[in-house]
């Protein structure tokens, strides 16, 4: 249990806790199964917030968004060299041998629907239990829609074909699940077509930003499920949707970029963190799984890819520099070398990237170089010639979206996006998607498996 999340909880939970007429504490410290009985956990407002408090434990799980969701994708991309001393389940990923037994897919899989079902589960029950206060019950179905839209993202990124694979986007997408199952119940369901699961993420998150105060921590708050919309639409092309949800979280004055270019890993809850998730030195989820060290290991098996690292030194006044440690003739990670450190999901420099490009793409060069050049006055580097226009200005916001956001996984999902390589495979290649794991397919019958 993530001891330090649960605290947040306690001390961060607005409107709600406080009217509520039961202990709870007792409560917050309980893990409820996968399966809930909801005429008995969920029967009471104390079994809701149990339940809700389970589902984000697991979302910020290190298989899930506390580590995989963020790590994974970094192996397949060319910002990344390894050696051979990866675990059994990174050396398939980086071998392209991957098998229904993958244990990072089997265990992002797990949590991933782990916290859709608990979401599930919240969501059917708070139609029947009384709140003191029925703002309580806004809020926290607004909190269950949103682990479950940004799950079901998750989920679609990494097992199954990008947005663009077909041209009507009716590939296969992941199962939707909008129901709590039970047992046998409700586990029996075929995939959904990419579109109707991109259909279903923007409707949770669009309904969760009705719900949810401006900011919500340690969960999301309505900014926050805007910034994952902006994310959405960008992959889908949507430019203008993207950009507009961009500019109202840019706009609300709630987040400002850090002075310097280390400060959101040198500290947690930054002013730049739209969304974090909260690590502690009991789970340490985050610089586990992520793996990327250097402080503490002398022999670190991940490190910076030739193609980065040329990008990198092409400017060497750029202060990212900092980031990065060289020696054996490598280029190493020092991003996430502190212990108990926070997992950025969403950061304020992602949606000036983010709005660049959707202004590039509808041809308002002067405002997309004007976002760029924030992130780029900040890294110390010359600001973007003010003649850029076309594929060169293109070019040149995707490059400092890789410079700026570089190991925080995004870099996989930018490659899909833009249908680029990822080393020698091509973006759509099957080997860049997890096979569905054996936990799913043993189970549901009705579930086609990737190729």
């Amino acid at each position: 249990m993530n001891t330090h999340f649960l605290s947040s909880l306690r001390s961060g939970l607005i409107m709600g806790l406080a009217i509520l007429s039961i202990g709870c504490d007792s409560m917050l410290d309980q893990t409820p199964p996968l399966d809930i009985s909801n005429d008995i956990a969920l029967s009471t407002p104390s079994g809701i917030v149990a339940a809700l408090t389970g589902a984000a434990d697991q979302f910020s799980s290190g298989a899930f968004y506390g580590g995989n969701t963020m790590s994974i994708g970094e192996l397949w991309s060319n910002n990344v060299e390894s050696n051979v001393g990866a675990d059994f389940g990174r050396l398939q990923i980086l071998s392209y041998n991957l098998n229904i037994f993958n244990p990072e897919g089997r265990s992002m899989w797990g949590d991933g629907y782990g916290v859709i079902n608990r979401a599930n589960n919240v969501i059917l029950a708070l139609d029947n239990v009384s709140f003191a206060d029925p703002r309580q019950k806004d809020l926290l179905r607004g909190r269950a829609l949103a682990l479950r839209g940004a799950s079901l993202w998750a989920l679609c990124m990494y097992f199954a074909q990008p947005w663009g694979f077909t041209p009507d986007n009716s590939h296969p997408g992941v199962i939707i699940r909008t129901e709590p199952t039970l047992g046998d119940i409700g586990t029996v369901k075929a995939r959904a077509t990419l579109k109707e699961c991109y259909d279903q993420i923007i409707a949770d998150l669009t309904q969760a930003a009705t719900l949810l105060p401006a900011k919500d921590a340690p969960y999301m708050g309505s900014l926050a499920a805007k910034a994952m919309l902006a994310r959405v639409y960008f992959h889908m092309g949507e430019w203008a949707k993207a950009e507009a949800f961009c500019t109202e979280v840019i706009a609300s004055g709630a987040f400002k970029l850090n002075p310097g270019v280390a400060d959101v890993v040198a500290s947690n809850s930054t002013p730049e963190a739209v969304f974090e998730i909260v690590n502690t030195p009991v789970d340490n989820a985050g610089s586990i799984v992520w793996d990327f060290r250097q402080a503490d290991n002398s022999l670190p098996r991940y490190w910076a890819g030739t193609d980065f690292v040329n990008a990198l030194y092409t400017d060497t006044t750029d202060k990212r520099l900092a980031l990065y440690v060289y020696r054996n003739n490598r280029l190493y990670v020092a991003k996430w070398d502190r212990i108990a450190m926070n997992t950025p999901i969403v950061r304020l420099a992602e949606l000036y990237l983010t709005r660049a490009e959707c202004r590039a793409q509808q041809g308002n060069a002067a405002e997309a170089i004007a976002d760029v050049n924030i992130v780029r006055q900040r890294a110390g580097v010359k600001d973007l010639s003010a003649t850029l226009t076309g594929n060169s200005l293109l070019n040149a916001v995707r490059r400092e979206r890789n410079l700026e956001l570089a190991f925080e996984g995004d870099i996989f999902l930018e490659r899909k996006r833009q249908r680029r390589n990822l080393k020698l495979r091509a973006w759509n290649d099957a080997a860049l998607i997890f096979k569905i794991p054996d936990i799913e397919m043993n189970a549901n019958t009705l579930c086609v498996q990737n190729p």
